[in-house]
């Protein structure tokens, strides 16, 4: 199995944790007026984490069948010999 270039995603995911860790507090304080607004970030945050690694998914799949069409030499033509004069 490949693994996908994971990187670039840590500090987002980091970013996230911290959401959700400041909602999670607020939501474990009882503060009314923040628990809806708790409750709204945790579902964004993690709809939007889905939505990413749902894309991610795609997009590194669809570059694995580029990369084996390039690689068997169906998509290639050899240079000089496309019907042109």
């Amino acid at each position: 199995m490949d693994l996908m270039n994971i990187r670039p995603w840590i500090f987002f995911y980091l970013i996230c944790f911290v959401a959700l860790l400041l909602a999670t507090t607020f939501i474990v304080q009882g503060i009314t007026p923040l628990f809806w607004m708790s409750s709204t970030l945790i579902i964004v945050v993690i709809g939007f984490n889905f939505i990413c690694i749902f894309s991610e998914i795609k997009e590194h799949r669809k570059r694995k069948a580029l990369m084996k069409q390039i690689s068997s030499g169906n998509g290639t033509r050899t240079p000089g010999k496309d019907g042109r004069k």
